[in-house]
C-alpha cells in the first residue's frame, strides 16, 4: 500500500487573501488615527465644555403641584 505524502502548501490564493486583509488592516488603523487625532486636537468652536454649559444653563423651576398622569 502505498502512503501519499502532502507536499502542497497553502498556495499563491492564500497569500493574496492574507495580503488583501494586512493591507487593509493598515489602511484602517492609519484613519482611525487620523480621525482620532483630529478629535482631540481640533473640537468644533460651535460646542463649548461641559462645565460652561452647565452654568449657562438655567435650571428650571419646580413646579407647585405635581402634573396628574393621564389616562390612555
Amino acid at each position: 500500500m502505498r502512503v501519499l505524502e502532502f507536499t502542497g502548501g497553502p498556495g499563491f490564493l492564500a497569500f493574496v487573501a492574507t495580503f488583501v486583509l494586512v493591507v487593509g488592516a493598515v489602511l484602517l488603523s492609519r484613519s482611525l488615527t487620523k480621525h482620532l487625532r483630529k478629535v482631540r486636537t481640533h473640537p468644533p468652536a460651535d460646542t463649548a465644555a461641559p462645565s460652561t454649559l452647565a452654568q449657562a444653563a438655567p435650571t428650571p423651576a419646580s413646579p407647585a403641584e405635581p402634573e396628574a398622569p393621564q389616562h390612555s
